[in-house]
């Protein structure tokens, strides 16, 4: 029988901590590189703005053939190829790499706790002698049920990962706007901008009743002192779907550099059939 494993990225982030087959997951680890703009202040930052930086292709190759030694299967399950270049560095790693070991490389077209519960399904698979095509195909069947939607006020930071002009970041901020996104096939769509903190909770509000029976619901909640208050949208999952699995969690530092420390966000996943 195959030894599988999992590798992932750091901007990953777990439902809890031990969960069935935490044992058989590994993390690459992200660099953050800190960014200034001369005479440009963010409205909303109190200190400069942070960007990812990916392992390089040689971090990933070193990374295969530390757990070959042990696997003889590595899934690598990294964020989504349209927000950061890692997946596709992991892929030419794959490529390169020679060795007994099989690098199964899938794009998991979401990041943080969309991230995290696609591997966790993974190692639970995995740990439950699943086979590496059913692991494949189950991992396959789950990354177009989870969806993702965030707030995030921080534009900038949007600006310094390459998703939009830095002048019109620069713009929105001043304005005061709450930009809404959604993670759609892997690419972070915007969806509409509302004023106020009350808007803001009718648009989650409205994503959330899109659901009927949703498998899990996770709620991210930014940091700082203009973090969007998450008291309402928490009541209403819970009082929506009491029986759905949920759990609340501080936004992740990797995942911060990304979209900005002071976003938030929901995700649900659906039940596989």
């Amino acid at each position: 029988m195959s030894k599988v494993c999992i590798l992932t990225d750091s901007t990953v982030q777990f439902t809890h901590p031990n969960f069935l087959g935490h044992e058989r997951v590994y993390v690459i680890p992200f660099g953050i590189q800190t960014r200034t703009e001369e005479g440009i202040v963010s409205r909303l930052r109190s200190g400069p703005a942070q960007r990812l930086i990916p392992p390089s292709q040689q971090e990933f190759i070193r990374f295969y053939t530390q757990l070959s030694r042990e696997y003889d299967t590595i899934f690598v399950l990294t964020l989504s190829s349209l927000l950061n270049l890692a997946s596709r560095f992991a892929l030419s790693a794959s490529v390169q790499y020679c060795n007994h070991a099989t690098i199964n490389v899938i794009d998991s077209q979401t990041t943080g706790i969309g991230l995290g519960l696609l591997v966790q399904a993974a190692a639970a698979a995995a740990s439950e002698g699943a086979s590496p095509a059913e692991i494949e195909q189950r991992m396959r069947a789950s990354i177009p049920r989870i969806y993702m939607l965030f707030c995030i006020p921080e534009l900038t930071y949007l600006a310094h990962s390459g998703y939009m002009d830095y002048s019109q970041a620069l713009v929105g901020e001043m304005l005061g706007l709450l930009p809404i996104f959604a993670i759609e096939e892997g690419r972070l769509t915007p969806m509409e901008k509302v004023r106020t903190q009350r808007h803001l909770f009718e648009s989650f509000q409205e994503f959330i009743n899109e659901f009927d029976a949703p498998a899990y619901i996770a709620l991210v909640r930014g940091t700082g002192h203009n973090t969007i208050r998450t008291r309402p949208i928490r009541q209403y999952v819970q009082e929506t779907f009491p029986d759905t699995p949920f759990s609340e969690h501080a936004i992740a530092p990797h995942l911060a550099a990304l979209i900005g420390p002071q976003s938030t966000g929901l995700v649900i996943m659906e039940k596989l059939e």
